[in-house]
């Protein structure tokens, strides 16, 4: 009988802070979409305040590289976590002077704010994770994190919806309080890796020569360039269908993302049993995905939104879990924060300009349509992996 090795307690409070503080940010995410597109009743403007929350992932390079050579890492986590709590108190100030500028100003200021911290956050969470979990654990390990981490996305794409029926200045409060919570986890983290004493530029340098000869690296880079400015335009899109074209309350709009979010879960439990080679097994996810993004917009009722949304939920669950165990196997523990950093600088920074590409795309044609240009993207994208052969042949 195959006994299971226990993880580390250190890898359960880093988890514990990755998930409070998802379940801050993705309530934040729908709260500001709505707030914007209710008072300005313009998705371009709403997909903006959406991607000023990655905007700051394009230094995320560099931050990884500082990261990975101070041994503070636990000191300026906590910094930060508690700062980005306390920054969102200007949303307040705009909401209770009654002035649409000051709120939207806050608004972009605080989600600039929050990408930045949580960034910062990110890396010296994947440094840590690298450092407590043994490599047997890595698929494991990963798919735990992303389980719970989603689990607390969404509950707070579901509960978004419900804080915002108790109006703007309690849903604002509610979310510094979440943030503020997320701090404690991180008391309880301490390592001892000692990172070697180079420079912030050798780091730099010694970063980027490091993806240059892994190939496989670079390769997951594009990949997950491609899945974020894919699905960085699915947030805007799905709140339009749920505002401007069915009009209905704001809890829909949580109900479509929780129903999403729980297909990641599914996918992301079953992932560690996932067999076969890398390549193939992507090939067949993108034609899925794609076909069922384009699908939405042949249905004419929410409800039946909720069978592609969780599908395509569940296919990314598995594909998340599988790429980041790739990762942990690839990267070594001295330039885990360096290559987390990049992963947002290269790809995950591109969802800064999906949200208005998003907004963009819906104001040039139509809700529906932006589904089918969306998922014929997704399709397309399936003739990139046989040039891939690092990560086409990895094994799982």
């Amino acid at each position: 009988m195959e006994v299971k090795e226990q993880f580390d307690k250190r890898f359960k409070f880093i988890v514990a802070n990755s998930s409070i503080s998802r379940f801050g940010l993705s309530a934040f995410n729908i709260i500001i979409i709505w707030v914007v597109l209710f008072e300005t009743k313009n998705a371009f403007l709403a997909g903006l305040g959406d991607g000023l929350l990655s905007l700051p992932l394009f230094f995320s390079f560099l931050i990884g590289a500082l990261i990975d050579r101070t041994t503070k890492k636990r000191q300026i986590a906590l910094l930060v976590s508690f700062l980005r709590a306390v920054f969102l108190v200007s949303i307040l100030y705009g909401i209770m002077e009654h002035s649409i500028f000051l709120t939207l100003a806050s608004i972009y200021a605080s989600g600039f704010t929050l990408g930045l911290t949580s960034d910062v956050v990110n890396s010296i969470r994947a440094s840590w994770t690298k450092e407590v979990l043994k490599e047997s654990q890595y698929k494991s390990g990963s798919a735990l994190s992303s389980v719970v981490t989603y689990v607390a996305e969404g509950a707070g794409y579901l509960l978004s919806g419900v804080i915002l029926l108790l109006g703007f200045t309690l849903s604002f409060e509610i979310i510094i309080f979440v943030f503020l919570i997320a701090v404690i986890p991180l008391l309880f983290v301490k390592t001892s890796y000692v990172p070697e004493e180079i420079g912030a530029l050798e780091s730099l340098k010694n970063g980027l020569n490091f993806i240059k000869k892994q190939r496989a690296v670079s390769e997951l880079m594009i990949i997950a360039l491609i899945l974020n400015v894919t699905f960085g335009m699915m947030g805007i899109i799905f709140i339009s269908l749920v505002q401007l074209r069915f009009h209905l309350p704001s809890y829909f709009a949580s109900i479509v993302f929780s129903i999403f979010i729980f297909g990641i879960i599914i996918g992301s439990s079953v992932a560690p049993r996932v067999k076969g080679s890398l390549g193939p097994i992507s090939m067949a996810s993108f034609f899925i995905i794609g076909l069922l993004l384009a699908s939405v917009s042949f249905l004419n009722s929410i409800f039946l939104d909720f069978i592609p949304s969780l599908i395509i939920g569940l296919i990314i669950g598995l594909l998340n879990v599988l790429y980041n165990a790739s990762m942990l196997r690839i990267v070594s523990n001295e330039y885990m924060a360096r290559i987390s950093g990049a992963f947002n600088t290269f790809s995950v920074a591109a969802t800064f300009s999906s949200g208005m590409i998003g907004g963009a795309i819906i104001q040039l044609t139509s809700i529906l349509d932006s589904f089918i240009v969306i998922g014929a993207l997704v399709i397309a994208s399936v003739a990139i992996w046989p040039f891939f052969k690092s990560l086409y042949n990895t094994s799982l």
